[in-house]
């Protein structure tokens, strides 16, 4: 009886010690959080790095493999990805600039067009039933929240680009390194863990590389080569705006089912301030390349990777967005993967060990 006091004593002693520092934590947070934000700033670089080389890596050891010597092949794919990358800021960037500063002009026009269907959609659902037509409007404002929290954020993307120079300028060289000493520094991490743990640490890491890693790369691929068709098409479909709604288009088509819809919307709406004639043609093109991606750069790349029903996916879509707005969509599905992939790996562990 004794004992189970003293268990209870302790268990209570312990709670109201993590709470009294809890309080103690948030009175001095003006002490330390400029301290912490100053350290998270600082290894912002060093994970983009880490990120690139995880992406660059199996190219390498591919190169490596042929017959080339390490040090070469990195050389060769380092070369390649930021000399490309170099390259195409030099040439592309002066034109996206002028055609972001075009968008910006356009904006009454666009605007104003946008009005007149929202009064066609208000006047449209009018006679729906009060909670669908109130559903539809919370829909609608919050269309219009995350529309121009991108355009503001755009512009602070932008300005941080600028700012954080060094920070950028650094990456490449981090890059070098965490490719250079990639098994050195995988064998450092594995041997923070301890050894009961190891070899399961080992079994997970190559079920996240076969799962999350041909997952990502494989998106990454097919936005970039959507990004491409995009700005190639709508430059022949004569729009004016081809280079930075083909980043828009890319970019959001790492988002499934969603994507495309939040891609294909400022593109009609700048399509549709210029003209009927071109608002078709956009469209036709905004169906092709659907079309293309749904049916042969997703299938072929990507493939089915994922292994779950549609209805999970947007659901974690869903709440991606409902916790993190739009950064949200973006990572939600990335972590959904991860998840099913530690999922599937105990569950083959746990039959491996019952059989």
């Amino acid at each position: 009886m004794d004992g189970l006091k003293l268990k209870w004593i302790y268990r209570l002693s312990l709670i109201l010690l993590i709470g009294l520092v809890g309080i103690v934590f948030y009175y001095l947070k003006p002490v330390y959080l400029h301290i912490v934000i100053g350290i998270i700033k600082s290894m912002v670089p060093f994970l983009i790095g880490l990120i690139i080389a995880y992406l660059l890596h199996p190219a390498v050891e591919y190169i490596h493999k042929k017959g080339l010597r390490r040090v070469f092949a990195i050389l060769l794919i380092y070369l390649l990805f930021f000399g490309g990358f170099a390259l195409s800021l030099y040439l592309l960037f002066p034109v996206f600039k002028q055609q972001y500063n075009d968008i910006l002009k356009s904006f009454p026009k666009v605007l104003s067009l946008y009005d007149s269907f929202l009064y066609k959609i208000e006047r449209k659902t009018s006679r729906m039933p009060i909670f669908l037509h109130t559903r539809i409007d919370l829909m609608i404002n919050k269309a219009e929240l995350l529309g121009l929290s991108l355009v503001n954020r755009s512009g602070e993307w932008m300005k941080q680009v600028v700012n954080n120079f060094i920070s950028i300028f650094i990456i490449p060289f981090i890059v070098f390194y965490f490719l250079k000493d990639y098994k050195l520094l995988s064998d450092i991490f594995l041997k923070m863990i301890p050894k009961k743990w190891r070899n399961e640490t080992k079994g997970l890491a190559r079920e996240l590389n076969d799962t999350f890693g041909k997952y990502i790369r494989g998106q990454i691929l097919v936005c970039f080569l959507l990004f491409g068709m995009a700005t190639i098409f709508l430059w022949i479909g004569r729009m004016k705006y081809a280079l930075v709604l083909g980043v828009i288009i890319g970019i959001t088509d790492i988002i499934p089912y969603f994507g495309p819809i939040i891609g294909a919307l400022p593109t009609l709406f700048l399509a549709a301030s210029e003209g009927t004639s071109l608002l078709i043609r956009v469209g036709i093109i905004l169906i092709v390349l659907q079309l293309i991606e749904g049916n042969l750069l997703s299938p072929l790349i990507i493939g089915k990777s994922i292994h779950t029903h549609p209805v999970i996916i947007m659901f974690t879509l869903i709440l991606g967005g409902e916790i993190a707005g739009f950064m949200g969509l973006i990572i939600a599905v990335p972590a959904l993967v991860v998840l099913i992939s530690v999922i599937r790996y105990f569950k083959y562990r746990k039959h491996r060990l019952s059989s």
